[in-house]
């Protein structure tokens, strides 16, 4: 299809935006996008998450976090399924029924940088979530060489702990209801 009219790349402005992973450190990040596919293989699904960075010098940034909340895998569906509790307590749910109960909650990203184990791609962030001041407002993006101790808490804390059996998981998105 023709252009009206002719364009010219050039005449374009540099792209500001980096895709370089974020320095190491705690981030005040909220989530602003959320969806649940289905993995590569096809045998679990994955909750995709958006977040981005909303305080500080590299405020706009983003970070991508894949949470395997249903694999055959038993470790990586657990490992998954505890970030997803640490982000619903960093962020106040206690029981969550839809992802975009997760948007636009302040919380505290401790983000690190892993190399890709494969080689075939470069360094990626990863996310760990913590409640903002611990639970509370407040708060500042953090690099990793200034002191986070005001960030810190203990986001194991969850009002629904039980060692019983339970009728919990109904609510949780990656258990399919009976």
């Amino acid at each position: 299809m023709e252009l009206a009219h002719t364009f010219d790349p050039n005449d374009v402005p540099e792209d500001d935006r980096s895709f370089e992973p974020l320095p190491a450190g705690d981030y005040v990040m909220q989530v602003i996008e959320s969806e649940i596919k289905d993995t590569k293989s096809g045998s679990g699904q994955q909750l995709v998450l958006t977040l981005e960075v909303t305080e500080g010098p590299l405020s706009n940034r983003r970070v991508w976090d894949r949470l395997n909340i249903v694999n055959q895998n038993a470790d990586a569906q657990r490992i998954a399924q505890r970030s997803l509790a640490d982000l619903c307590l960093a962020v106040g749910i206690a029981q969550l029924r839809n992802t975009e109960e997760l948007h636009f909650k302040p919380f505290v990203g401790k983000v690190s940088i892993q190399p890709d184990k494969t080689g075939q791609y470069g360094p990626q962030n990863r996310v760990r979530y913590k409640p903002r001041n611990g639970g509370g407002g407040g708060g500042v993006a953090r690099p990793a060489a200034q002191p986070a101790a005001a960030t810190q808490s203990n986001p194991r804390q969850h009002p629904q702990t039980s060692t019983g059996p339970s009728t919990a998981n109904a609510s949780r998105p990656w258990k399919k209801a009976s």
